[in-house]
C-alpha cells in the first residue's frame, strides 16, 4: 500500500534527530539546544518517531499490520498536531509545517480506514 509506504518513509526520516539532536531542537523549536535534557528528550522522540515510520513501512508489505499501524500513525500524528497547536510552537512556521504534515498523513490514514482500503 504506497500511502504507508511514502509516509513512513518521512516518518522514520524524523530519526536523524538521534544523530542530530540540536538540529531538531533548533529547526522545531528554534532553541539553541544546548540543555542535556532537551538533547536527550529530543533522541529520544525522535527515535520513538522512527519506529513508528517504520512500522508504517512493515504496514505497508503486511496486510495484517496495516489497520493497527494506521490507527497508531494517526494516533501519534494528530497528537503531534494538536501539541503543536496547543504550544508556542504553534507561532513557529517550521513546527507548523511539520505538524500540518502529519494530520494530512493520519487524515489520510482515517480516509483510508472508512473507506475500506485496509484487509
Amino acid at each position: 500500500m504506497e500511502v504507508l509506504l511514502v509516509t513512513g518513509v518521512l516518518t522514520a526520516g524524523v530519526g536523524a534527530g538521534i544523530v542530530a539532536p540540536r538540529l531538531v531542537i533548533r529547526v522545531l523549536t528554534g532553541a539553541d539546544g544546548t540543555d542535556a535534557a532537551a538533547v536527550f528528550f529530543a533522541r529520544y522522540c525522535s527515535l520513538l518517531v522512527a519506529l513508528v515510520g517504520l512500522l508504517l513501512i512493515y504496514a505497508a508489505y503486511n496486510p495484517p499490520a496495516r489497520l493497527p499501524a494506521m490507527i497508531f500513525g494517526a494516533t501519534e500524528k494528530f497528537g503531534f498536531g494538536a501539541f503543536v497547536l496547543m504550544t508556542p510552537l504553534r507561532t513557529r512556521a517550521t513546527a507548523l509545517l511539520f505538524a500540518g504534515a502529519d494530520v494530512v498523513m493520519a487524515i489520510l490514514y482515517v480516509v483510508v480506514m472508512l473507506t475500506g482500503g485496509v484487509p
